[in-house]
């Protein structure tokens, strides 16, 4: 811009009212957690979505920032993207703490592991150099076992070993911490089976800008590794927190059970007398739904590929199903060392992102997937989610749900745990030692209330999970394992609501006091006794049918309310996407509106709601940027085809802030990726930014 373009520019901005002219427009909170703060404004231009083929092959982002502070001090800021890493790229080694803590007590200790070995492994120090020596480097997304050797890819359909490394071009959650004047990166990865995750040391210039400097491999060997990370948040006091996503299901394992019983099992019973009884699943690796990821993440464990596995009798050996499904946190030092570790207390589900409230006690846990549970978790004390009390949510509808429903939340208490107690039950229970199953049954003459569900006495009918009709009973003196180890069955067994489909990020609004968390796809469960607006009973045989809205298969953005203990009391409709005005097969949301939001995250630094698409019904995906006080909202992001946004989250360091962005897997199911403008599947980590704070 010229001069004379500058300095009208900012004579505009000192004189702009709430109205966005063509960005956003936002009250600026210059505090964290609602803290009183002074007012200012700020505006990121917009990005327009690309129009011809070949510039959808590329990564967008805004490129400018406009700012004022207060009524006299405004300013212009350039910014853009920065990629941090893409998958594949190479790093120098970190280089080891060249000393070790004691290990007595340690913030991972207690349970059966609580060892010299145990704690030197939390604390990365096993399976790395010393010193990193001239030429060590760390390739970005490279999964590697227990041990920590590099892992060799899976054939996706005979499960053999192809004999290339196994690199992930699908990174997620990825956090930047100031710690002791020196700025960590914690990179998790989502896909391939095992999950993997890298800890960098970042160099900021005097600039802002950042870049990486070094890199080692997280360890999670002394908790049997870890199973799909997903999103993640920054605690309170500045740590990583992550969740495993699509937990195993225990019940799969249990004695007796072979591939042809377990694999189509997760269909449920016949909810519907036109059932055809002689479908026969299934049994191979790949195509068992129930079994696939376990197969895969064996070689995690022993080095076995899917194709030299003879069976669930076999794998039952390899694989403890309730080592995973936890939240976690990695607390990262100066000296570049970091403890890693799961908190079983928590609860066991599909975690898709755990958020710490400003209380540092209460925690809220969004479990990802079909006719899911919404779960808080109160800790005994601040800081530490060791023991505690989880509570799961029940929905009161109380509108008729055509734009999406309001309802109120009440909250069924699900009992207090301890983090070594429930460690000690997952490596030494089964399925079978918590629960009793029975066969349910389906009354078709129930009448008008159409088809209930029979279970034998003394067991409850739960539709909970992909899993479908079940009749469980709780074993007794269990009540409080199987609050943990199947946390959303226990839930449902005591009445909370199991309907929520695919139940995605979750942020706290420090200046309204209120959460907003997104729901992908409002469909399924959360239908009346339909599926994508057609008659079913699949998902709400066995349920509390709770949630009764009309199908939108492109999602929306909820508010919920909280009292002053940061409890959530009413959730309405913030924000949804508009299935009725595709363009077309690529576009089957309305490319105006949000489609499938999946992460989001409130900037209290600019007032600023950002919306992270997870969405087939946009061709590119889109981060936007959502004004809570005008409802404004422009795109600041376009990911390349075929890639979803993740890991959306604002940073301070150094003086600078940073809007992370994450294109994860591009050219997913895409033959683009062989013309001549591709970009390359490799996964990308980046920034919008710098962004220099005011001091």
């Amino acid at each position: 811009a010229t001069p004379a373009a500058t300095m009208a520019r900012t004579r505009a901005m000192r004189a702009f009212t709430v109205v966005a002219l063509a960005g956003i427009t936002a009250m600026v909170m210059l505090s964290h957690h609602a803290a009183a703060a002074a007012e200012a404004k700020a505006r990121f231009d917009p990005v327009a979505l690309p129009k011809h083929h070949p510039s959808k092959h590329h990564l967008r982002a805004t490129q400018h920032l406009s700012v004022c502070w207060n009524s006299t001090s405004c300013e212009e800021q350039p910014v853009n993207y920065f990629t941090l890493f893409r998958s594949g790229q190479g790093v120098p080694c970190m280089a080891a703490p060249a000393t070790q803590d004691e290990a007595e007590g340690g913030l991972w200790g207690g349970g059966q592991d609580a060892t010299l070995e145990h704690f030197i492994r939390s604390r990365g120090h096993a399976n790395h150099v010393a010193v990193a020596e001239d030429g060590c480097e760390e390739v970005f997304g490279l999964t590697k076992d227990r041990h920590g050797e590099p892992l060799q890819t899976t054939h996706y359909l005979t499960g053999t070993n192809t004999g290339g490394l196994e690199v992930s071009d699908n990174p997620d959650f990825s956090s930047i911490m100031e710690v002791g004047g020196k700025v960590f990166s914690v990179v998790q990865f989502e896909y391939p089976r095992p999950g993997t995750m890298y800890l960098s040391e970042l160099a900021q210039d005097a600039r802002g800008v950042l870049r990486p400097r070094s890199m080692r491999h997280v360890d999670w060997s002394h908790q049997g590794g870890l199973w799909i990370p997903c999103a993640g948040s920054l605690s309170p006091w500045n740590t990583h927190i992550g969740g495993e996503e699509y937990e195993p299901d225990a019940k799969y394992f249990r004695a007796g059970l072979n591939d042809s019983t377990v694999c189509g099992s997760s269909s449920g019973v016949c909810t519907s007398i036109e059932c055809a009884e002689d479908v026969i699943p299934s049994t191979k690796w790949n195509e068992c739904s129930e079994l696939k990821e376990s197969y895969s993440f064996a070689k995690y464990l022993s080095g076995v590929f899917p194709a030299e596995i003879q069976g669930i009798e076999d794998l039952r050996t390899q694989l403890n199903p309730y080592n995973y499904g936890y939240a976690y946190e990695v607390r990262v030092h100066e000296d570049g060392s970091y403890e890693a570790g799961k908190w079983y207390a928590v609860g066991r589900r599909s975690n898709e992102l755990a958020y710490i409230m400003p209380d540092e006690k209460t925690m809220y846990l969004s479990d990802d997937g079909t006719n899911v549970v919404f779960q808080k978790f109160v800790a005994d004390e601040a800081q530490n989610f060791q023991s505690g009390t989880l509570y799961a949510a029940k929905f009161h509808q109380k509108t008729d749900g055509s734009r999406g429903g309001t309802f109120d939340i009440e909250w069924i208490d699900l009992g207090h745990a301890t983090s070594a107690e429930i460690e000690a039950a997952a490596r030494n229970l089964t399925f079978d030692d918590i629960m009793e199953v029975a066969e349910p049954a389906v009354d078709f003459r129930a009448g008008a209330g159409g088809p209930r569900p029979v279970c034998p006495e003394g067991f409850e009918a739960v539709n909970a999970g992909s899993a479908g009709l079940e009749c469980l009973r709780v074993r007794e003196g269990m009540e409080t394992v199987a609050s943990r180890l199947e946390s959303r069955r226990y839930a449902a067994m005591l009445g909370a609501t199991t309907e929520l489909t695919k139940l995605e990020g979750i942020t706290y609004d420090s200046k309204r006091h209120r959460l907003y968390a997104a729901v992908s796809s409002l469909t399924k469960g959360m239908e009346d006794e339909m599926s994508y607006g057609q008659p079913s009973f699949k998902y709400d045989l066995g349920g509390e049918n709770d949630i009764k809205v009309t199908q939108n298969k492109c999602g929306c953005v909820y508010t919920m309310e909280l009292d002053s203990a940061f409890t959530a009391t009413k959730m309405t409709p913030l924000i949804c996407g508009d299935p009725h005005s595709g363009t077309d097969e690529k576009n089957q949301c309305n490319l105006e509106e949000v489609a499938n939001p999946d992460n989001v995250a409130y900037l209290d630094l600019f007032d600023l709601l950002l919306i992270a698409e997870d969405t087939k019904y946009h061709e590119n995906n889109v981060l936007w940027a959502y004004d809570p006080s005008s409802g404004a909202k422009e795109r600041i992001l376009v990911a390349p085809m075929g890639a979803e946004v993740t890991s959306p989250y604002m940073y301070k360091a150094g003086g600078w802030g940073y809007i992370m962005a994450v294109a994860q897997h591009p050219y997913e199911y895409n033959q683009h990726i062989y013309d001549p403008s591709s970009t390359g599947k490799a996964g990308h980590v980046g920034v919008i930014g710098p962004i220099k704070l005011q001091q």
